[in-house]
């Protein structure tokens, strides 16, 4: 399991793939913004339709797929949390 996040606009995707550096690539083709991935658990895909579900409410669109507001952050569980950066937490917003 992966979660990507969008310079400029914050917004987070939840996804998961084999290869996550080609999928951050394949992403990243399509959005006028940098990407970053902020957290990376392998084996722990199981985990994505859950955690799609709990962010329900911060949906939003960018292009194909499932995008969120920077605030879905604050509904992952305390365990996932606790791999963000929070020091760079900020790192997506325009100096």
């Amino acid at each position: 399991m992966y979660i990507v996040q969008m310079a400029v606009t914050g917004d987070i995707k939840v996804g998961r793939s084999g290869n996550v550096q080609r999928r951050l690539g394949e992403l990243q083709t399509g959005c006028p913004h940098r990407l970053r991935l902020i957290i990376h658990l392998p084996k722990m895909g199981h985990l994505e339709r859950t955690l799609h579900q709990t962010m329900h409410s911060h949906k939003t669109r960018h292009g194909s797929g499932e995008w969120f507001r920077e605030g879905a952050l604050a509904e992952l569980p305390v365990w996932i949390y606790d791999h963000l950066d929070l020091e760079n937490q900020d790192w997506w917003k325009e100096p």
